[in-house]
């Protein structure tokens, strides 16, 4: 008799269903609002740069996030794609730098742009080793710390929080062309 091997790398997502970047996105803003998402990663990097401290949140909060950061990752990875197609409404008028963000006012304008720039100077394995590096090295005290370029990932990461808020706040009645 032959024995059926059960299959154990199951995918928990549908068959079939497209993947959408926006879906990804507002799925992580479901989850974790702009300012906390934006403290947590400074307050995990940062603890992740001191070798003397360890992250102040349970182990569990910070893998949920690390894993909420990485699906955020791939959906601004699936946005920069999509942005000629999509109609987002004019901009108002910054009144305060606090508006802006990280953004500069050219990417206020298009924040789009920002996730094309991001991904132009580092790929999405970049973006993962810095997530993956930066919660493990904040969970315990060690005597390591994370390899290579920390600050540069970081830096796009906060844009590209900034910038997906943008995009959500300014959608058009949820309106793409072309799909």
């Amino acid at each position: 008799m032959k024995k059926d091997a059960i299959g154990t790398h199951q995918s928990f997502r549908k068959v079939g269903q497209k993947h959408s970047g926006l879906r990804l996105v507002k799925k992580f803003f479901r989850d974790h609002d702009l300012v906390s998402a934006k403290n947590t990663l400074s307050e995990i990097t940062s603890s992740a740069m001191n070798r003397t401290a360890r992250i102040r949140p349970k182990p569990s909060a910070v893998l949920d996030f690390y894993l909420s950061v990485k699906s955020f990752i791939r959906g601004c990875y699936l946005l920069q794609f999509s942005h000629k197609k999509w109609l987002l409404n004019e901009p108002e008028e910054v009144a305060s730098c606090l508006a802006l963000g990280s953004l500069s006012e050219q990417e206020y304008a298009h924040p789009l742009r920002v996730f094309k720039s991001a991904f132009r100077e580092h790929d999405i394995t970049d973006f993962d080793r810095f997530i993956a590096e930066v919660s493990y090295f904040s969970l315990g005290v060690y005597a390591g710390q994370p390899g290579g370029n920390v600050v540069t990932p970081f830096i796009h990461l906060n844009k590209m929080l900034d910038a997906a808020w943008v995009v959500l706040e300014r959608m058009e009645g949820e309106r793409v062309l072309g799909s």
